[in-house]
């Protein structure tokens, strides 16, 4: 089997970040977890690290892969989880894009100028942007795409513009009616 281990930025490191030990859900003959609950493995770090399933130790999210995410934006850090996002809708012409998971207080995260000039550079160059919110524990998250008409427009125009439509968009994900995650693989389950 071929390693598809994704290109990741030099010098950086998890460090004390454990929010993919969490957040995500992973459904892998190797391993199970629910998203939203924490690993069992994960204390203070990996536990099991030097022998963790290969569907963890190829894994990094979108901090780990994108230069263009400073230090700052360490998901523990900035309360967003940036992943790669391969399902994207024919229409934005694109086989990736890039999903922000907010995960500490949402609302002040989408007010943050750091966040605001993020998403107005990335929709004035094309590049498919969804907003996300985890589900509760072993509910799948929801996501929104940030490539509307609307929200292109404002990203050329004054920063309240695009802030006024991130807050849109979030009033829309937190009535989002969370649907419970459904396990295709068992035999390893390892949420806490």
């Amino acid at each position: 089997m071929q390693n598809l281990v994704p290109d990741i930025v030099p010098g950086r490191a998890c460090g004390e970040c454990t929010v993919c030990c969490t957040v995500p859900a992973i459904d892998n003959p190797q391993i199970q977890k629910v998203a939203g609950a924490t690993c069992r493995h994960c204390d203070r770090g990996c536990a099991i690290y030097a022998t963790r399933p290969d569907v963890c130790a190829d894994y990094f999210c979108g901090w780990r892969q994108l230069e263009i995410f400073g230090e700052a934006w360490r998901p523990d850090k900035s309360g967003v989880f940036a992943e790669l996002e391969t399902d994207v809708p024919e229409h934005l012409q694109s086989s990736v894009g890039v999903s922000l998971m907010l995960i500490g207080n949402p609302l002040k995260t989408i007010r943050q100028p750091w966040f605001v000039d993020f998403v107005a550079t990335g929709l004035q160059g094309g590049v498919p942007l969804f907003l996300a919110l985890p589900g509760p524990a072993g509910h799948k998250g929801a996501k929104v795409s940030l490539n509307t008409p609307d929200m292109v427009r404002a990203a050329s125009g004054p920063r309240g513009n695009i802030k006024a439509l991130l807050e849109k968009a979030l009033k829309v994900l937190t009535h989002y009616d969370f649907k419970p995650h459904v396990m295709r693989h068992g035999g390893n389950d390892v949420s806490r």
